[in-house]
């Protein structure tokens, strides 16, 4: 393997992407970089945790940073070919060295849903109800596609978030989060099999902490586009920004990965599952520079 290295992908429009076909079959107008990072995804969330294609690509995909890792790989495009009789070469082995997408991380931009009901069981980021079938039932299914159990009844605070523009309305309060300060979530994290055991997800996640750490209001909203009115900012000190604070919904085997990376399992988020695989939360505060609220 050469030396890997990594794009980013800022937020960009992804309008026809098909999310019944896989990342090698969408229309050329989408990202090259974005299919690369599906084709990792599908690789590790579909092919090997059973995930279903249909439920991979989200809505947050388009408003996220995407950080794509490539290894420069060789492989054989005409095999050597060689005399029978006499064993000398009458065809040199013909090769190409290509960018392989082995890594991918996103960050995801404020607002966010509520946080997970402890103990819930989430599809497709809707909590369903407890006398839904079990996660397998909403696994990948013979045809592709995915099943859809009955969702539960929306809280007050579901609504009023649901039904607000920009959603920074007071969230329940865990141990690392107030409910109310706008935060980022790292996810989507993923390294396909072979590549494995080389740092690739340090070296991701150290790319996307220093890209947030020099651009800490990238993601701040514009008072100019949406207004104080749809921002709910009565003043100045109102308007929503980023502090520095990173969430994480991490799968339970790698906790451990992500505490390396001085993240800290918030016990009042609890525990729950996300596509029949169980979840914790966690949380890092990043120290950066402030900034003016973006006009």
């Amino acid at each position: 393997m050469g030396t890997p290295f990594i794009t980013l992908l800022e937020p960009t429009r992804l309008d026809g992407y098909d999310n019944s076909k896989p990342s090698s079959q969408q229309a050329p107008h989408i990202s090259k970089t974005f299919r690369d990072a599906m084709e990792v995804r599908e690789a590790v969330f579909v092919a090997e945790q059973g995930w279903s294609l249909a439920l991979e690509h989200d809505a947050d995909d388009a408003r996220s940073c995407h950080w794509v890792t490539y290894a420069s790989v060789n492989r054989t495009t005409e095999p050597e070919e060689r005399d029978p009789r006499t064993g000398e070469v009458t065809r040199p082995r013909k090769s190409e060295t290509r960018g392989m997408p082995i890594g991918t991380l996103r960050i995801v931009p404020f607002p966010h849903p509520p946080h997970p009901h402890p103990g819930g069981r989430y599809i497709d980021n809707v909590l369903q109800e407890e006398e839904d079938p079990p996660p397998s039932s909403f696994k990948k299914q013979g045809d592709g596609a995915a099943t859809r159990p009955r969702t539960r009844t929306l809280t007050s605070v579901d609504e009023e978030r649901q039904v607000s523009a920009l959603p920074f309305g007071a969230d329940a309060p865990t141990t690392y989060h107030d409910g109310k300060e706008p935060y980022v979530k790292l996810g989507r994290l993923a390294v396909i099999p072979m590549f494995r055991g080389h740092h690739i997800a340090g070296q991701l996640w150290h790319a996307a902490k220093k890209w947030l750490e020099d651009h800490p209001a990238f993601f701040n909203p514009s008072v100019t586009e949406l207004g104080m009115d749809q921002l709910k900012a009565g003043g100045a000190g109102d308007i929503p920004h980023w502090n520095g604070l990173i969430c994480c919904h991490a799968q339970e085997g790698v906790v451990k990965l992500y505490e390396k990376w001085g993240f800290k399992v918030d016990e009042g988020m609890g525990r729950w599952h996300e596509e029949g695989v169980p979840h914790v939360g966690m949380f890092q505060r990043l120290q950066i520079k402030k900034v003016n609220p973006k006009v």
